[in-house]
């Protein structure tokens, strides 16, 4: 906890309710100030222990409380950069019960307006310095939130007001299912929305991932994920904190910075973006990560040719995890055994997994998030009539209870009244040594209903492209049956992604939709 021992009787800081217990708060929780003279962070060279983090939060805690007035229940949102001010910044917001809403620094006025519609926050923090900057977003906030005025404060201002602030050393006391921070899910498939995410919840799975991946005090992680996502927010940072660990923290990922950092950390966890980048470098190899104990990859399919040239060059086997805003890490490879390729692994501890006779995917977990934000509707419509979360995915269970993800249940393709999972084919398509990535996607066919169409990314520029179809089928028609073998592929320099790397299906099939027509 944030106080070593939170005593029965504290003194109230000034707009911060008194709290007799604190048990809870995923901040007592992770127990920060169990060793205050270990360093949390190393941020380019400099060492911030555990200590100066709880300083730190404490001063913005009170900055909230003081000046903004921020309570228990408020929504703060932050359109922030990735610093250790911003990583204290959230723990402030955990400390003092508000709600954390982590959003994309690169987010448009238009874009943060659905953001704010939607969880309506009293206080909005910007990244961007430019005072016409804020004072545009300003106008644009008021436009949606006429009832509730939302203040727009640049961070660096935030970051001087909590600097001149005495350290809060209370814990607002939360039930384990008080809502702690609202996420926003990727929007790979409809406009974001706010996965409200509780105290219980972050805990149980952050507990069950240090134990899952072996986390302890040693262990030293390089952290090059964003922090608007639960990938390098929730997943990746909380396994440090509640292991009492430390954090190279670095502020993007660029594949020779990473390559530099990987011989100091001994845990990395990525997209799988950032494993074909590491290969694509001619100094990644085994002698440049003696320390490292475990590669993790998620929140995107890893293609079975990356982990297979990953190990071949390192010696070392990526151990690949599945998991979702609304529910955290479902399923993991082991730590110790066998990690099979193309599978995500076995449910984690809390969770229950099932396959429906569609193939689709659903689970329950003691992780699972309490609601779409102000959305009953559409949080009643994700659940089953006997209260399992509908992932949204489509897969298989193995005799072991390996999980296998075939892709989005809204990205399986019928054709000719076969259900064809496109996480196959691209697998199939990925291993030919003349493609560097894929996506498949359906487009609407007069005779099959649906017609499987691969978009590619060849590895060297394409002189004809007519034969490079025609030998790209033709080896395909060896490894696929002939109702899964696209009927037309399509080239691309890059295909098109979000913010966390996951392809954008959606923008593909919108642009091929008429090929057959």
């Amino acid at each position: 906890m944030l106080t070593h021992h939170l005593k029965s009787s504290i003194h109230t800081t000034a707009g911060l309710r008194a709290a007799t217990s604190a048990a809870n708060n995923i901040i007592s929780q992770a127990n920060l100030q169990s060793d205050i003279s270990k360093v949390l962070f190393i941020d380019d060279g400099r060492k911030i222990t555990y200590g100066d983090f709880v300083q730190r939060a404490g001063q913005y805690a009170t900055a909230l409380t003081e000046k903004y007035k921020i309570k228990k229940g408020d929504r703060v949102m932050a359109r922030v950069s990735k610093t250790t001010d911003t990583a204290a910044l959230y723990a402030a917001c955990l400390q003092i019960g508000a709600l954390y809403v982590p959003v994309n620094p690169a987010l448009t006025q238009s874009e943060a307006a659905h953001y704010v519609k939607d969880a309506k926050p009293s206080l909005w923090i910007t990244c961007k310095d430019d005072a016409d900057q804020i004072a545009m977003f300003q106008r644009v906030l008021k436009t949606v939130c006429i009832d509730n005025p939302v203040e727009v404060i640049n961070e660096k201002v935030l970051a001087d007001e909590a600097g001149k602030r005495k350290a809060c050393t209370m814990i607002e006391h939360v039930e384990k299912s008080n809502a702690a921070t609202i996420c926003f899910t990727s929007g790979t498939t409809g406009a974001p929305k706010g996965a409200v995410l509780s105290h219980g919840a972050l805990t149980n799975n952050t507990n069950a991932l240090v134990q899952e991946w072996g986390f302890t005090e040693n262990d030293v992680n390089l952290h090059c994920l964003p922090i608007f996502h639960a990938h390098g927010l929730y997943f990746s940072l909380h396994c440090s904190l509640f292991s009492h660990s430390s954090v190279i923290w670095r502020p993007n990922f660029d594949a020779e910075d990473c390559s530099k950092h990987l011989k100091n950390a001994t845990v990395f966890m990525g997209v799988p973006t950032f494993y074909s980048r590491l290969l694509a470098t001619n100094n990644f190899n085994k002698e440049s990560f003696e320390k490292i104990r475990l590669f993790i990859s998620g929140s995107a399919p890893l293609s079975v040719p990356t982990l297979e040239e990953f190990e071949k060059r390192t010696g070392q086997v990526i151990l690949e995890r599945y998991g979702m805003t609304e529910a955290g890490v479902i399923a993991s490879n082991p730590l110790k055994g066998k990690r099979k390729a193309g599978t995500v692994g076995q449910a984690l501890k809390g969770v229950q997994c099932r396959v429906t006779e569609n193939g689709e995917i659903e689970i329950k977990s003691d992780s699972i998030f309490s609601e779409y934000w102000k959305n009953p509707e559409k949080t009643k419509e994700e659940f089953t009539e006997d209260g399992w979360f509908k992932t949204g995915d489509v897969g298989s269970l193995d005799k072991d209870g390996y999980l296998t993800i075939g892709g989005r249940s809204k990205d399986m393709i019928i054709s000719g009244g076969e259900n064809i999972y496109p996480k196959e084919i691209e697998d199939a398509i990925d291993s030919i040594e003349f493609v560097k990535e894929s996506a498949v996607i359906a487009a609407p066919h007069p005779d099959f209903g649906e017609a499987v169409v691969a978009v590619v990314v060849p590895k060297n520029m394409v002189e004809d492209e007519q034969k490079f179809e025609e030998d790209l089928i033709e080896m395909l028609r060896k490894k696929l049956a002939k109702y899964k073998v696209p009927k037309k592929v399509i080239l691309l320099e890059e295909l098109p992604r979000n913010h966390i790397t996951k392809v954008r299906k959606d923008i593909l099939r919108a642009s091929y939709n008429k090929l057959f027509s």
